[in-house]
C-alpha cells in the first residue's frame, strides 16, 4: 500500500522593492496560524515559532560576509505530531517570472540551531531541507536568512519577487531505503573516538580502499545502531563487505552442541550442517534477503591476537548459507577498545568461531568465552553455544522507521509482517515471543500446526526465586513424568506447576528422547540412526519420544541455549536428553555443555510447550520479552 500526501503549502511573499539605491526587501507571511495536515496516523505541524514576518529594509545587493551577518531572520517549526515517522521536503519555490530572481538570491539555513549552511542560489539548490525525516513526537527548528546577491543588476530594479515555501511529506508504506545506506549514515553519525569503524585492506590494495571491508568495532554503547529485527530474530551487523554485503550474526546463542568429527569447517562437520540446515530453515524469505553460497574464511589461526586470514590460494573457504564470524571478525569488535570484555559482541556466554587454534594441536576450535576472550576447546567432546551468521543482500531494504538501536531495530523489506491480532501462533515464525499465563516464551518451530515454545526464563517460585530439581539419573524423562516424584523436573512440571489456565492453551506434543554420548551429531537426539547425510526433517526419527504437554528442550533445538543477560547471572539447566542411562545433559551457566549423574545434582530448567492450533495473537509484536505477543482462544459460535 502506498498513501502519497503534500502535507502542506505555505505561500509567502518576498516583495523586492528597488529604487535607485535597491532600497526595499520584505518577507511577509499571508497568516499567523499553524498549519496541520493528518491524514491516518501521519501528522506534520508546520509553526511559525518565532517571526510572523521578516522585513529587511534598506535591502540591496551584499556580498555573502553582508548577507550571513543579517541579524533578521525567518524562524519556523516542522513538528511530527502522529504516530508514524514523517519523511519530508521544505523548499522555496518563485512564482516571479519577469525576471527569474532565484539567479540573484541567496539564502543560508540553521537548522536545530547546529550551526549555518554554506550560502545557496535559489536557481542551484531550493531546499531549506532535503530528504528530512521527523520521529514521532520530534521537532525541528529552522532558521533562513535571504539577501539579494551582489551581482544583481537594474533588471531587477522596481519588480516585485514573489516566492513560496513548500512543506510537504509522503509516507510510502511500499518502498523503503537500502539497509547499506541506512547503515553507513548511522556510522558517520555515531563514529567517536572509541567507536570507529575500521577500514582494512583485505585485497592488499592500500591505496584503493573502496574495495575493502568496514568493521564494527566498539562497546555496547558505542555501537548501539546496528540491530536488525529479521525472521524473529535480533541480529548484529559487524561489517560491510567490500561488494556491498551486509554481515550480521544473531544477538543471541540460538543453540548448544558439538563442532564434528572434523576440525577444519566443512560441509561434514556438524555445526555446518545445524546452520546450513536446521536453522536456515527457520529464516523466512532467505532466498530474497541473504546472500547464497558465501565464501566463508575457516583459514587456520594460533596467535593470540588473531591476523587477517590469507585471501589467496592459502584461504580455506567454506560455501554456505548461513556461517560463523572468524576468529579476526570478532576480533576487530573490540580492536579499538582496552578489553575485548566490552566488545558489543560479547554476550556473556560462550560462543563457536570457525577458526580453528592451530597453536594448540589439530583438534582444538576457537570460541568467544563468558568473558569475551578468545580461547579454544576440542571439536568432537566440547560443547559451545551458536550464533549463527548471514550476510544480507546489498540491496535490502529498511522500512525507515526505526533508528537501529535495540528497542527500536531495522525492519526488512520482505521479512513477515508482523503478527496481527486474530493471527494463528502456529502461522508465525521461529524466535517470536508469546507470553503465556504470565511467562515469556520463544517459538522454537510449528510442527503438525502446533506452535512448540520454550520459556524464556528458568521456573521460579511466587517469590522470583529459582527453582531447582533433579532429573533422575536411571530412567528417562517419561518414565520421571509418570513415576510423580516431583523432587523430579518431568513430574513436578506437569503436576504443581500445570496452572488450570496453562491447560486452556496447551496440547501433548512429542519429545524426542535420542541417546546423545559424547562425540556424535546433535541429530542422533532426534533421528534413529546416527548420521550426518540426512536432516532432520527427512531422517527417520527415533521411536524413543515421550507424548505429554510440559516438557525440556533437546540437545540441537532451536533456543536450548542460555537466553538472558550472561553467564556470570545465569544457572547450569537441565535437556531433556540423556547422554546414556545414568546421565544427562545439562548446560553450564557459560552457554556450553556438559553431561552429569543426576542423582547428585539438582539444577534449573526452562519448560517446553505445545500451543494448541486455534490459539490466536490478541495483542503485542512479538519482538521482544516486554513486547511478546499475548494470546487468547477464538470465541466459540
Amino acid at each position: 500500500m502506498k498513501k502519497n500526501l503534500l502535507i502542506m503549502i505555505i505561500t509567502l511573499s518576498l516583495i523586492l522593492v528597488l529604487g535607485s539605491s535597491y532600497a526595499y526587501l520584505i518577507y511577509t507571511k499571508e497568516s499567523n496560524n499553524s498549519y496541520v495536515i493528518n491524514v491516518g496516523t501521519l501528522e506534520v505541524t508546520f509553526v511559525d515559532s518565532e517571526t510572523e514576518f521578516l522585513n529587511l529594509t534598506n535591502m540591496y545587493p551584499m556580498t555573502d560576509d553582508e548577507g550571513k551577518s543579517l541579524e533578521d531572520e525567518l524562524v519556523f517549526e516542522v513538528k511530527n505530531t502522529g504516530n508514524l515517522v514523517a519523511n519530508y521536503n521544505v523548499y522555496i519555490e518563485e512564482l516571479s517570472t519577469d525576471p527569474e530572481f532565484k539567479t540573484v538570491i541567496k539564502y543560508i539555513v540553521n537548522k536545530d540551531n547546529k550551526g549555518y549552511s554554506e550560502p545557496k542560489i535559489l536557481n542551484e539548490d531550493k531546499y531549506i531541507e532535503n530528504n528530512g525525516k521527523l520521529k514521532v513526537g520530534e521537532t525541528s527548528e529552522y532558521y533562513v536568512k535571504v539577501w539579494l546577491m551582489e551581482t544583481a543588476d537594474n533588471t531587477y530594479m522596481n519588480k516585485e519577487f514573489k516566492a513560496k515555501v513548500i512543506v510537504e511529506g509522503n509516507q510510502n508504506l511500499d518502498k523503503g531505503i537500502p539497509l547499506l545506506d541506512t547503515i553507513k549514515e548511522a556510522i558517520a553519525n555515531h563514529t567517536t573516538d572509541t567507536c570507529i569503524p575500521t577500514i582494512t585492506d583485505d585485497n592488499g590494495t592500500p591505496d584503493n580502499l573502496e574495495d575493502d571491508t568496514i568493521y564494527f568495532s566498539g562497546d555496547n554503547d558505542c555501537v548501539n545502531f546496528n540491530y536488525v529485527w529479521y525472521s524473529g530474530k535480533l541480529w548484529r551487523i559487524t561489517a560491510i563487505n567490500s561488494d556491498g554485503t551486509i554481515k550480521a550474526i544473531t544477538e543471541d546463542c540460538i543453540t548448544a552442541i558439538a563442532w564434528g568429527e572434523n576440525s577444519i569447517y566443512s560441509s561434514t562437520t556438524w555445526v555446518y550442517q545445524w546452520l546450513n540446515e536446521d536453522f536456515k530453515d527457520t529464516l523466512y524469505n532467505y532466498e530474497e534477503i541473504i546472500a547464497q553460497n558465501v565464501n566463508w574464511n575457516a583459514s587456520l589461526d594460533g596467535n593470540d591476537t588473531p591476523v587477517r586470514p590469507p585471501i589467496d590460494g592459502n584461504a580455506i573457504i567454506v560455501q554456505g548459507d548461513i556461517g560463523l564470524l572468524n576468529a579476526y571478525e570478532y576480533y576487530q569488535s573490540y580492536k579499538n577498545l582496552n578489553s575485548y570484555e566490552n566488545s558489543y559482541l560479547n554476550n556473556g556466554y560462550s560462543w563457536f568461531l570457525i577458526t580453528k587454534d592451530t597453536g594448540v594441536g589439530d583438534t582444538h576450535i576457537r570460541f568467544v568465552s563468558g568473558k569475551g576472550e578468545i580461547a579454544h576447546e576440542r571439536a568432537t567432546s566440547d560443547i559451545s553455544s551458536v550464533r549463527p551468521a548471514i550476510n544480507f543482500n546489498s540491496d535490502v531494504l529498511t522500512i525507515n522507521e526505526n533508528d537501529g538501536s535495540k528497542s527500536s531495530p531495522y525492519l526488512i523489506i520482505g521479512d513477515k509482517e508482523k503478527g496481527q491480532n486474530g493471527e494463528k501462533v502456529n502461522e508465525r515464525l521461529s524466535g517470536e515471543y508469546v507470553n503465556v499465563d504470565d511467562k515469556v516464551y520463544r517459538i522454537v518451530r510449528i510442527e503438525n500446526e502446533t506452535a512448540k515454545l520454550t520459556s524464556v526464563d528458568y521456573v521460579r517460585d511466587e517469590n522470583e526465586i529459582l527453582t531447582k530439581k533433579f532429573t533422575d539419573k536411571s530412567t528417562n524423562y517419561k518414565e520421571i513424568v509418570n513415576n510423580g516424584n516431583e523432587t523430579y523436573w518431568g513430574a513436578y512440571l506437569n503436576g504443581t506447576w500445570l496452572t488450570d489456565n496453562l491447560k486452556k492453551y496447551i496440547t501433548e506434543g512429542t519429545y524426542y528422547l535420542g541417546i546423545y554420548p559424547t562425540g556424535v551429531s546433535y541429530k542422533n537426539t532426534i533421528c534413529s540412526v546416527s548420521n550426518t547425510t540426512e536432516s532432520i526433517d527427512t531422517c527417520a526419527k527415533t521411536t524413543s519420544t515421550w507424548q505429554g504437554l510440559v516438557g525440556l528442550p533437546r540437545v540441537g533445538e532451536m533456543f536450548s541455549a542460555q537466553l538472558g543477560e550472561g553467564y556470570q547471572t545465569s544457572s547450569k539447566m537441565w535437556l531433556i536428553t540423556a547422554t546414556s542411562g545414568n546421565w544427562v545433559v545439562y548446560v553450564y551457566g557459560s552457554g556450553a555443555m556438559n553431561s552429569q549423574d543426576a542423582a547428585y545434582f539438582s539444577e534449573a530448567a526452562r519448560p517446553s510447550i505445545y500451543l494448541k492450533s486455534e490459539v490466536i495473537i490478541t495483542g503485542g509484536d512479538g519482538m521482544s520479552p516486554e513486547t511478546a505477543y499475548t494470546i487468547g482462544l477464538p470465541k466459540s459460535n
